[in-house]
């Protein structure tokens, strides 16, 4: 066999398969210049929060009222928890006579009726045109009353449910299907009326408020135990002793036999004691702001002053006393309630880590600018669950290449360089 003709064969194989491979090598890298393989998410602004959780005693300035001495009809309660009430004002009455239990509670219900009626006729701060005012007061009251339910807490729920209702019948009076509820307010007084005079009992005593303050009508026999006259000589071990206090039963009675019929909160200021470490509190500071988040109230969130840190020599353990005036409508004062407290917040964009790169010794993450691709500058603050949350660009000529709000950033690419074209 020739030789040279092997040879020469051997070599145009080989020559194609040369040119060929690299035909495919040069097109990979020009589609590569032009992949549209990249994937983008646009930066928004965010806020975390580092919180911490504990259990919280709250302490308020309480006066307790009573009814008369020996007077045990049926206590009918005329207001609703939290109501701000003047010197004089009446809180609740007391049916006595020959009623019977279930004509009590038909008299008590006729009164709810009645204060949700006249709640439900428009005052002049409503326009009889503003429906937009009125629908924003429904969706608030209904899922707030959803919320509660869930949550178990009946007796809120139950004041969001009127509040629900009265709104619904403003609406009512807004777009005309009724002009007000004059005549069904006056049919159920005198429903009353005829119960009343009918023998089913009568108002034998008003209680009225007799000082100003916001009135309660539960009583848990805690009012002299978790006082806020207490907070300012407040020790450790007073602490762990109120907490470790049974509520006194005795409160439903005074002295003089009055039974209870609820308590005026007679100071702005309430406050929640919580005890920690010794560690934790080195993240606390007296005098400063804390957001506290309230779990078993729907999570709302008030802003509290601390007040006080309680140390004892030779102990690890720290009671923080938090103050606020802030009291929120239908807000449950139960004594003893599960508490988060913010510790940190950081605000900024959230930049998932997998699209942070290394550029020239800087840290950051390309964009795509149109169809170009760029690169721009981050500063994380904080790393939570495979993001960054990185510092805010403040339109400084400082921060011209740090990423700003609504960048697109690319996420999922290859072979990102800054100029690279995405067709």
């Amino acid at each position: 066999m020739d030789l040279k003709y092997l040879a020469g064969v051997l070599k145009y194989v080989l020559s194609t398969v040369l040119s060929v491979g690299l035909a495919v090598f040069l097109l990979y890298h020009i589609i590569s210049t032009f992949s549209t393989e990249v994937e983008t998410a646009s930066i928004s602004f965010t806020t975390q929060e580092q919180t911490s959780g504990y259990d919280a005693y709250i302490f308020r300035g309480e006066s307790l009222l009573y009814t008369a001495p020996g007077d045990a009809g049926n206590i009918n309660f005329l207001l609703d928890d939290g109501t701000k009430v003047s010197v004089g004002e009446e809180v609740c009455q007391v049916y006595s006579g020959s009623a019977s239990h279930e004509q009590s509670l038909k008299l008590t219900e006729i009164e709810r009726k009645l204060q949700l009626l006249k709640s439900s006729n428009l005052d002049e701060n409503i326009s009889y045109s503003d429906t937009g005012l009125i629908d924003n007061a429904i969706n608030n009251a209904y899922y707030t009353l959803l919320t509660r339910m869930a949550n178990g807490t009946a007796g809120y729920a139950m004041a969001k449910a009127n509040d629900l209702i009265a709104s619904m019948n403003q609406r009512q009076i807004i777009t005309k299907h009724v002009e007000n509820f004059d005549e069904a307010i006056a049919a159920l007084e005198a429903e009353r009326a005829a119960l009343v005079s009918g023998g089913s009992g009568t108002v034998s005593q008003t209680v009225l408020s007799d000082r100003a303050g916001y009135y309660y009508a539960d009583i848990d026999g805690f009012e002299q135990i978790f006082s806020s006259s207490k907070i300012e000589n407040l020790t450790l071990d007073e602490f762990d002793s109120l907490v470790a206090s049974a509520a006194d039963t005795s409160l439903q009675k005074n002295s003089e036999g009055g039974t209870s019929c609820g308590k005026i909160v007679t100071e702005y200021n309430w406050y929640i004691g919580v005890k920690i470490t010794t560690e934790e509190s080195r993240a606390y500071t007296e005098g400063y702001t804390y957001t506290v988040i309230f779990p078993y109230n729907s999570d709302m969130r008030i802003s509290m002053i601390l007040d006080r840190i309680i140390l004892q020599a030779d102990d690890d353990r720290v009671v923080l006393v938090f103050r606020t005036n802030t009291i929120p409508e239908h807000f449950s004062f139960l004594r003893r309630q599960s508490v988060q407290i913010v510790t940190e917040t950081w605000e900024g964009y959230r930049v998932p880590i997998s699209a942070v790169r290394i550029r020239d010794g800087v840290q950051g993450v390309y964009i795509l600018e149109g169809y170009v691709v760029n690169f721009r500058r981050i500063e994380p603050l904080r790393e939570l669950d495979g993001y960054f949350i990185c510092r805010a660009n403040n339109g400084s000529t400082e921060d011209a290449d740090m990423l700003q709000l609504y960048d697109h950033i690319i996420v999922n690419g290859k072979n990102l360089y800054v100029g690279k074209i995405i067709s």
